[in-house]
């Protein structure tokens, strides 16, 4: 029987996709990943958020910058790579045609 832990492994693979695209746009700081995730409906906590991104950081799809902050400590800005770039290209490619072909099923 399915059970919650089912759409927590579900949402974990969607996860990276989503973060790379949400960073693609502009350089962000942990806290406003996770707030933009929210405001889609899409649940981040950061014992998941900071370890993805620490993956991702090894894998050289993105960097970092700290930056000061008016309202506290320094914030650590992620980004995209020239090569973080060319993966989101390739698995935003690889998202549509999964989507075309999943929407096929449900017709």
């Amino acid at each position: 029987m399915p059970n919650q832990d089912d759409s927590t492994q579900f949402k974990k693979g969607l996860l990276e996709l989503a973060v790379l695209q949400l960073i693609s746009r502009k350089p962000l700081y942990g806290y406003d990943i996770i707030t933009q995730m929210e405001k889609v409906g899409i649940v981040v906590v950061q014992g998941t958020l900071y370890p993805l991104l620490t993956r991702l950081r090894k894998d050289g799809l993105v960097s970092y910058t700290w930056e000061e902050s008016m309202s506290g400590p320094p914030r650590k800005y992620y980004e995209l790579t020239a090569e973080g770039k060319q993966y989101l290209d390739r698995m935003s490619n690889e998202w549509r045609k999964l989507q075309d072909s999943i929407n096929q099923l449900f017709k």
